[in-house]
């Protein structure tokens, strides 16, 4: 008897699909005034509201062209450090020594902004947590 009456009351999103069905499909008030026919013409229909580029399309759209052009949003603190110990950016303090204490030697000639302003954002924030 449940299932019975279930099947004759319609569900929530069947009665949201019919309200925008008929408001659709509904005739214009003939009392209304027309559109010029330049504004009519630019009146999207359905068919352009719903269209979407293929996937394929899609990525090519937001994809950068070449790894350069990615956005990258912060570095990894353990390859940021790596990188600094690599091009020689950091003192090296030496392990039988502590008191002495080699100064950087390295120097950056190449980088993009992106990329620098990244870096002494790093460096500031590390800064201010000594």
């Amino acid at each position: 008897m449940r299932n019975n009456r279930r099947s004759f009351v319609p569900s929530l999103p069947g009665k949201a699909f019919a309200f925008v069905d008929t408001l659709l499909h509904k005739a214009l008030d003939p009392q209304l005034p027309t559109p010029p026919a330049r504004v009519a013409a630019m009146r999207p229909d359905q068919n352009t509201i719903l269209k979407h580029p293929t996937e394929k399309e899609f990525l090519a759209q937001i994809a950068p062209k070449s790894i350069g052009d990615a956005p990258l949003p912060s570095f990894d603190p353990g390859i940021w450090n790596n990188e600094m110990l690599r091009l020689k950016l950091y003192p090296v303090v030496d392990p039988k020594d502590p008191q002495l204490v080699r100064e950087p030697q390295g120097n950056i000639v190449e980088g993009t902004y992106i990329g620098t302003q990244l870096a002494l954002t790093q460096a500031y924030s590390r800064i201010e947590q000594t």
